[in-house]
């Protein structure tokens, strides 16, 4: 079941599942936005919603750093 921890509408939602830590970030695209999961490890699992607003803009920025941890299901 997932539990919503944090959300930034339009931008990320924060959730746990199974006891794991899901950061789902949205992706603009010209006509269609998607979101893709990643798992947060280390520090960031303690992070504040201004540092995840500075997470979420780096992992679209710079997607290849971040693409080891998505969660493709």
């Amino acid at each position: 079941m997932k539990n919503i921890l944090m959300k930034h509408q339009w931008n990320f939602i924060l959730y746990e599942e199974n006891g794991k830590k899901i950061f789902s970030v949205v992706f603009y695209n010209s006509f269609v936005d998607t979101s893709k999961k990643f798992k947060l490890q280390g520090d960031e699992l303690g992070y504040n919603i201004e540092q995840l607003k500075i997470l979420a803009e780096d992992i679209r920025n710079n997607y290849e750093k971040y693409k080891a941890r998505e969660i493709t299901e």
